[in-house]
């Protein structure tokens, strides 16, 4: 079914955001079974209660806390950067008893309703997977209290380098949460599945944490990563651990963890990241060791969504269907992963949910009698088998015209690829990515997204 794109209201003015004065934070994102969290909120009701719920298949239910004294706080001038250093409201006891996964705190403002989304950990690992949530990359969008990674989304039209996670989140996205990794985690709870949660940082404080796991699982936008947290997953994938990626521009930009996870530090250059003579270095972890490359198989990301190239000009990025999001066509039917689905060599499938976009991830490739398959001049191994494709755009000038992107019309929209991928030989592990942001928005409606999830799921992490 075609679903409202929230996304195209998520990247907007930070004046919308800028002095948030009523909504809240946790004090740690990520919190385990039978540990304490504290809510930091600010709201100028009088009196109001706190409902915590497991975002499961449904909303459940879990705690609540009857009347709340309203206390209103200001935002700090730097609190974007610093944090908002608002008091505890109430401190919160974790049961044992409360499954891994994702929760929200809600509570009445005068503006209106708000959120706090939390990550509840398990004691010690019990599930088969780990299904890691992309904070790092809610922390990168968040431009409540003025400032985020991007200057189009930000005060003065200006990021900065350095952010805080204590601070609420953008009431209505809650990070990325609710526009797309709620349609996963939903899916998984009304499937059966119980794995365990964590967020980015969690494996840059725990080096060792994916050992107990049989898998990893990505999901959504996982765009900004730290070098320790890329080291952890290549040492799980060689040891023999599974990586799953239903993911888009994932494992993207170069980040650091700072102050124990309390903040993240992205050095963006005031210009693209290819390297120049003038600007050697890169973040882009495409262009360091290509780590993306090893990781998951593709080297750049590509635009399939509804925003404008350039402001005004009316023009959208890759409009190749109804909604002005993509879809895959089957490149290697007999792959495992398309078992039950019934779809063959050039079927399509995942059009009515768009489910290629809002970015899509691919790497350099040649078509040898009709089949598409890696050059590999761009560093991806021969390993990578490519088991559906989608078109897609490069956006203009975003990445080096020396990059040789092929349109599969000559006259169409699209300008580069988005593609399925695996890797079944190079490691111990395997690798399975499904390269793009919108993968969720078909797992509910799309008989074939859902079945090639499950098998996915079935094979490699439970």
């Amino acid at each position: 079914m075609s679903r409202e794109h929230l996304w195209i209201h998520h990247e907007q003015d930070a004046t919308k955001y800028w002095k948030l004065a009523e909504g809240g934070y946790p004090g740690r994102m990520s919190v385990r079974q039978g540990e304490r969290l504290t809510l930091h909120i600010s709201s100028s009701r009088a009196l109001y209660d706190i409902f915590v719920y497991r975002e499961g298949a449904r909303r459940e239910l879990i705690h609540t806390i009857h009347d709340v004294r309203g206390d209103r706080h200001e935002v700090p001038e730097y609190g974007y950067r610093d944090g908002f250093a608002w008091p505890a409201t109430v401190d919160l006891a974790i049961g044992d008893d409360w499954r891994s996964g994702m929760y929200i705190a809600q509570f009445a403002s005068a503006q209106g309703p708000r959120e706090i989304l939390f990550v509840v950990r398990p004691k010690a690992p019990r599930g088969t997977a780990l299904v890691t949530i992309a904070g790092n990359t809610y922390a990168a969008y968040n431009n409540v209290g003025g400032k985020s990674f991007y200057d189009y989304i930000s005060t003065d039209r200006a990021l900065s380098p350095l952010l805080s996670v204590e601070r609420p989140l953008q009431p209505g996205a809650m990070g990325n949460f609710h526009y797309w990794d709620q349609f996963f985690t939903s899916w998984l709870d009304a499937e059966g599945y119980d794995f365990d949660y964590c967020i980015n940082t969690d494996h840059d404080a725990e080096p060792d944490l994916l050992g107990a796991y049989r898998a990893n699982i990505r999901i959504g936008h996982d765009e900004y990563n730290s070098l320790d947290e890329m080291q952890c997953l290549e040492t799980f994938i060689k040891g023999g651990g599974s990586l799953l990626s239903f993911s888009g521009n994932a494992l993207f930009w170069k980040v650091e963890i700072r102050d124990e996870g309390r903040r993240i530090f992205c050095d963006k250059p005031p210009h693209h990241n290819e390297p120049t003579p003038d600007h050697p270095v890169s973040i882009w972890w495409h262009n360091i060791d290509h780590w993306r490359q090893r990781l998951l198989g593709v080297a750049y990301s590509s635009f399939v969504h509804a925003k404008k190239g350039v402001a005004g000009s009316g023009e959208f990025h890759a409009p190749l269907t109804d909604s002005r999001f993509g879809f895959y066509r089957v490149t290697e039917s007999d792959h495992w992963s398309f078992a039950g689905t019934g779809l063959a060599e050039g079927d399509e499938f995942g059009r009515a949910d768009g489910i290629v976009g809002v970015e899509a991830d691919a790497a350099d490739l040649e078509f040898v009698d009709g089949r598409p398959r890696y050059t590999g001049r761009d560093g991806v191994s021969s390993h990578w088998r490519i088991l559906a494709i989608g078109d897609a755009s490069t956006g203009g000038s975003y990445y080096p015209h020396d990059i040789p992107f092929r349109a599969r019309e000559p006259d169409g929209d699209a300008s580069a690829y988005g593609v399925i991928v695996a890797n079944e030989t190079e490691h111990k592990g395997t690798i399975y990515n499904a390269s793009t942001i919108q993968w969720a928005h078909g797992l509910h409606s799309d008989p074939a997204v859902a079945a090639i999830t499950r098998n996915v799921l079935d094979r490699l992490a439970v």
